[in-house]
This record gives structure tokens, C-alpha cells and sequence, in this order.
């Protein structure tokens, strides 16, 4: 027992060591966000709520696999939201699939916001310094959840499945970014 402890010790520290999980995974959300623009564009009939549940899903499925490389329990604690938010909204829309998409607009819409408010939090590095990419991609998710809200009656599929991709590049941009900054400052 205790020789699989140590393996899997030993495994957590050489991720953590390593940049694959963080590239990997915005990899996998710019592909997951330009398959819902393109689809969002060319068809009409795969985007719905069943698509758009396992796109936030598979979203919450990506962000759980960065904390295998959060170095500290403060870090951790800072990466659980995004990988519970779009997995809870996830299940609701699965839950109550339908094809209303009032229901899936209003859950996007809080979705976004939910999701602004972290990459704000996320902005605010332990330097103390804001992070203005993580910043640009908070207000993009503001206004989308806005401009949901102000079109929220008449809101096609299609539109939602465009503005979750944008939102899933942007999630994916935010950590490079951030990366890329810490590099530029040691």
C-alpha cells in the first residue's frame, strides 16, 4: 500500500514540475471552442443543449486535470470553482434537457458570469499584480452573460454555441497568458 503512495507522490511531483498538463489543456479547450464556433456556423442541427452540456462538461473535465499541477493548497483551492461551476451547470442542463432554450440561455448567462468572476480572481496573481489578459478575458465573459440577458426571448442555439466557444478560447488564452508573465518575471 504504502509502495503506491510513494508512485503516485512521485507522479504528482514530476507533474507538477512539468508544463504538459497546462498547455495540454488549453490546447484541448482552443480545439473544444473552435469545434463549437465552426459547428455554431455551418450547422444547425448539432448544436443544441445536449451538445453544449458535454462542451461544459468536457470544460469542467479540462480544468480538473490542472490540479494535478497546483503547487500549494492555495493554488488548489483557486482552481476547484472552474472545474465545479461548468460541471454542475453541465449536469443541470443534462438533467433538464429540453429544447427551451430560455433555460439554457439563463444558465449560460450565469455560467458566464460565474466564469468572469474567477478569471477575475485568477487576474490577481500571488504578487499581488492583475494579470490584464485574465482581466480582458473576464470582461469577455460579461459581455456575453450581458448580452444574453439583453437579447434573453429570442436567443438562437446557434448563438449560444458560438459564444461558448469564444468563452472556451479565452478560458484557454487566460493560463498561457499568466505563464507567459511568470516567465517574464524571473
Amino acid at each position: 500500500m504504502s509502495s503506491y503512495v510513494t508512485v503516485l507522490m512521485q507522479l504528482h511531483s514530476n507533474m507538477k514540475k512539468r508544463a504538459f498538463f497546462p498547455i495540454a489543456s488549453s490546447t484541448l479547450l482552443v480545439v473544444a471552442g473552435i469545434l463549437c464556433i465552426i459547428l455554431s456556423l455551418t450547422t444547425r442541427s448539432l448544436i443544441g443543449t445536449l451538445f453544449i452540456a458535454r462542451m461544459l462538461l468536457f470544460c469542467g473535465f479540462v480544468h480538473a486535470l490542472n490540479l494535478f499541477t497546483a503547487r500549494g493548497w492555495k493554488l488548489f483551492i483557486r482552481r476547484i470553482p472552474p472545474v465545479i461551476v461548468p460541471v454542475l451547470i453541465g449536469i443541470l442542463i443534462l438533467v433538464n434537457d429540453s429544447a427551451r432554450a430560455r433555460g439554457l440561455t439563463v444558465m449560460l448567462m450565469i455560467f458566464f458570469v460565474l466564469d468572469g468572476f474567477f478569471k477575475i480572481i485568477a487576474s490577481l496573481g500571488e504578487d499581488v499584480k492583475i494579470n490584464n489578459i485574465s482581466l480582458v478575458g473576464a470582461a469577455l465573459s460579461f459581455l456575453l452573460a450581458i448580452f444574453l440577458a439583453a437579447n434573453f426571448p429570442s436567443v438562437p442555439l446557434p448563438l449560444l454555441g458560438l459564444f461558448l466557444g469564444l468563452d472556451l478560447i479565452s478560458m484557454a488564452v487566460v493560463p498561457l497568458a499568466g505563464r507567459e508573465r511568470k516567465k517574464g518575471l524571473t
